[in-house]
């Protein structure tokens, strides 16, 4: 039997529906209100105002994958193998709920400071995870003389654009993509190739 959604999370769910097709700027309440069926004091019962919405959205999406990677960290006794697995799950993420993804990554933007602040946080932790495993592989003596922000900076460049180009009845499935960009990655920054292993 299929759970029949609370207001809040159709609240949620057609925002996203409604902030992917038009953009956030374009999506009203009003919009909102009709494409849910509940009328306008309803929404205020649940969310301040469309940016709370926005707000919501992600900071649920950036916990989801903080989540998801902490579970992956905690796998792995190899930094190498360990970033490998970080990096094919935050790809295969990415796909899973692209319309999520999408406002995440391009509307977050729109955020006031205030907002805006608290999203850069769950960010952080996300970059301090990436960037974590890199230095370990640098004390390990297994990485290139590059800088390592411009590193991390560089992987996430790599990951979170794939969603845009990605075509799901293409000719490589989103795993293959993972694992090729995995590959690219580590060709460009590992000097000692027992890290492997």
């Amino acid at each position: 039997m299929v759970k029949k959604l609370n207001v809040e999370d159709r609240i949620l769910k057609k925002s996203i529906d409604l902030f992917y097709k038009y953009g956030y700027s374009r999506a009203s309440i009003r919009d909102i209100v009709r494409a849910v069926g509940i009328n306008n004091s309803t929404v205020y019962l649940y969310f301040k105002n469309k940016d709370d919405i926005l707000y919501n959205i992600i900071l649920s999406v950036g916990g989801e994958l903080l989540e998801d990677l902490q579970t992956v960290t905690e796998q792995y006794n190899n930094a190498y193998e360990c970033l490998r697995a970080m990096i094919f799950k935050q790809i295969c993420f990415s796909l899973e709920g692209f319309k999520r993804m999408k406002i995440y990554l391009e509307e977050q933007y729109q955020l006031p400071p205030h907002l805006r602040k608290k999203t850069y946080k769950q960010h952080r932790q996300i970059y301090d995870l990436y960037y974590e495993k890199i230095c370990e592989l640098e004390e390990e003596n297994f990485l290139k003389k590059t800088d390592k922000t411009v590193m991390t900076f560089g992987l996430f460049a790599m990951m979170n654009w794939v969603y845009r180009w990605f075509q799901s009845k293409g000719r490589l499935s989103i795993e293959e993509v993972a694992n090729n960009i995995i590959d690219m990655f580590f060709e460009g920054v590992l000097e000692n190739r027992s890290a492997k292993g």
